[in-house]
């Protein structure tokens, strides 16, 4: 109750301080259970077993176990723009996530300024473009899953402070939009990495992951039945692991590259989604990440039924390794649009671990996990 009182005020401050402006209010909204269906061979710990985990949310661990819990994946957002001028505005956005304990965070800030009718410029902090439905990746109701695949959207770092240009034309037909983008990310306190290290028996205190110089393009290309995105970043990397006595490990910083293709095309009642990636790190071994997503949706009035396969690997260019970590998700789900505004899904999930057991690859474990609930918009 005390959080969702300091959700309410904080909007209402929100609302106040834009009282001389234009302003609009939008947000959106997902209530989720969910559950692991078993146990499993504990992957770090040998003859031992324990709860199957599921991972809906690498970014945040929002994990499911055996225990019923609404706490992964429910998530309350409120968004408002105000129009300063005819041709610049404000935009922030404010979430609780069941997985903070709904404490609210601004995670969106930023500005816009139309330039022309095709030109706009925006600065301040949104999502990085890296996927296809990353800049709405948390918007439930704009999706036929339950959410986007987990291991491919599974980066400890999502969102950057910096400038985007997105310039909107017609070429041969279609619609495109073009967008360019450079920013940073300083994640302190990151959860995903300080989760992993106390996965390994670690006790760090914190860990503080950098990205910086994030550099890239993405471009959009729209027609009749069809919409596609590819995108193309550049960035480097660093790491901070504070131990408890102060002390930072010795790490190597390195910058990657992120290149994909991602999009969703309409074949008369049926829906084909998918996302194509690979990641390249500049490092010692020539680490890769190759990633990909099929997903295809039957609509059938207010019922979507859906099937999606999402498999993840990991390699290295450099050095003659074949087995690291590898892992696949299947997933079954069902859409029902029950109000104009508001759908019930509900999900099951097969997670496969295909890592290299004997070198500590296969961390995650095989996992089974149904979820249920109800996105919104308003």
């Amino acid at each position: 109750m005390k959080n969702l009182l300091t959700v309410t005020s904080s909007i209402a401050m929100l609302v106040s301080t834009c009282a001389f402006a234009d302003l609009r209010i939008s947000g959106y909204g997902s209530v989720i259970a969910g559950k692991t269906l078993g146990t499993v061979d504990d992957p770090l710990n040998p003859g031992q077993t324990r709860d199957e985990i599921f991972t809906a949310d690498f970014y945040d661990v929002g994990q499911y176990k055996n225990d019923l819990t609404f706490k992964a994946e429910s998530i309350f957002a409120v968004q408002a723009v105000m129009d300063l001028a005819d041709n610049f505005s404000a935009t922030a956005q404010l979430v609780a996530k069941g997985v903070d304990d709904f404490e609210p965070e601004f995670d969106w800030y930023y500005v816009t300024y139309q330039a022309s009718e095709n030109l706009r410029i925006m600065a301040g902090r949104r999502n990085i473009p890296m996927y296809y439905f990353s800049e709405f990746s948390e918007v439930g109701y704009a999706y036929p899953w339950m959410r986007p695949p987990s291991n491919l959207y599974w980066w400890q770092v999502t969102q950057f402070n910096g400038i985007s240009a997105m310039y909107d034309f017609e070429l041969g037909g279609f619609s495109n939009s073009l967008t360019f983008f450079y920013g940073n990310e300083y994640s302190d306190d990151n959860v995903e990495m300080l989760y992993y290290n106390k996965l390994y028996g670690g006790n760090a205190r914190t860990v503080n992951e950098f990205w910086t110089d994030i550099t890239g393009m993405n471009w959009n290309v729209s027609g009749d039945n069809f919409d596609l995105r590819f995108v193309y970043f550049t960035n480097d990397r660093d790491r901070e692991t504070i131990q408890q006595d102060g002390s930072i490990d010795p790490y190597t910083p390195f910058s990657q590259t992120f290149l994909g293709l991602g999009g969703n095309v309409s074949l008369n009642q049926f829906t084909l989604l998918f996302d194509i990636n690979m990641v390249d790190y500049d490092d010692d071994v020539g680490t890769e990440f190759p990633t990909y997503l099929l997903s295809l949706v039957y609509n059938w009035g207010d019922y979507q039924p859906y099937i999606s396969y999402s498999k993840a690997d990991h390699e290295r260019s450099k050095v003659p390794t074949e087995d690291l970590e590898e892992h696949y998700v299947l997933g079954f789900g069902l859409r029902y649009n029950f109000l104009p505004s508001a759908a019930f899904k509900i999900q099951y999930d097969k997670f496969v671990d295909q890592g290299h057991k004997p070198t500590g690859w296969a961390y995650h474990g095989d996992s089974r996990a149904i979820s249920f609930g109800v996105d919104f918009v308003f």
